[in-house]
């Protein structure tokens, strides 16, 4: 059985179209969990809070963007210059831990 991963990059944070435009686990999710997914702009961000930023070496500021493209920016004026080499893997089965856990929060 193939262990898919996905890469989150720090670089993507600068970015309107980074994280695949936004998209980065659409597939996964329609194919894993079809009409029970939750949105793919909220796990995302999820997974870019819990994995990504807690990698890179010093605290950079992010908002979450309501609608476009790319969910999770960095804030006007953050540059991340000095550390937008940072990338973190992630496993296909904790992306969808994460989709999972966000269902059960939007159940109660």
């Amino acid at each position: 059985m193939a262990h898919i991963e996905y890469q989150l990059h720090a670089f993507d944070l600068d970015s309107k179209f980074g994280f695949a435009d936004g998209n980065m686990f659409g597939s996964l999710l329609r194919e894993k969990l079809g009409r029970l997914a939750p949105n793919k702009r909220e796990v995302l961000v999820e997974c870019v809070k819990r994995f990504l930023l807690p990698a890179i070496p010093r605290r950079v500021r992010t908002m979450v963007v309501a609608k476009g493209h790319n969910p999770i920016r960095l804030v006007d004026g953050e540059t991340i210059d000095d550390v937008e080499d940072v990338t973190v893997g992630i496993k296909e089965k904790d992306v969808l831990h994460v989709a999972l856990e966000l269902l059960r929060r939007a159940k109660k």
